[in-house]
């Protein structure tokens, strides 16, 4: 990572993107989940923008604290987009008070073993990746057509 501005704009790129599948989800399931004991929909919503302020607080502070994903931090739609562009923006304005030296200092990931900064920044962007996927195939389940991630189907690509 060359610069806290860099890393800025690569999460935000990373919403971006999940923003566009967020805004193919019905409201009728953010109750759904794939099986009992398992985040429905608006669970799943929730996490991110709950782990995305757990994974700032740990670059922040060295502190690992989930402020969890009850309905108390939204039930509606747009409540739950409302809390999650909070938080986004909540991190995104802290990132912005941070030095490039930050994201070298040492950090206790919630294993307790240390790593540089950078890496659990990092790991914010790929934990909302990997539940972009998972929300992904939550909506193909239900019949609902997720966009293509940059435009394109992989068939409009040309073949060798």
């Amino acid at each position: 990572m060359v610069s806290i501005q860099n890393l800025i704009s690569y999460l935000n790129g990373v919403r971006k993107r999940t923003r566009s599948y967020i805004q193919q989800v019905p409201e009728s399931l953010l109750d759904w989940r794939v099986a009992e004991g398992k985040f429905s929909i608006g669970d799943l919503l929730r996490h991110l923008g709950s782990c995305e302020v757990m994974f700032y607080q740990a670059f922040r502070s060295g502190e690992w604290k989930y402020p969890g994903h009850d309905e108390d931090k939204g039930k509606t739609l747009a409540e739950i987009n409302h809390y999650l562009e909070s938080c986004h923006q909540k991190v995104i304005e802290g990132l912005k008070q941070c030095s490039d030296e930050d994201l070298h200092k040492k950090i206790k990931t919630a294993e307790g073993y240390e790593v540089s900064a950078w890496r659990i920044l990092l790991s914010l962007a790929e934990h909302e990746i990997h539940h972009r996927g998972e929300l992904t195939a939550y909506l193909q389940m239900n019949q609902v057509q997720p966009p293509q991630i940059f435009g394109q189907k992989i068939e409009d690509i040309p073949k060798e």
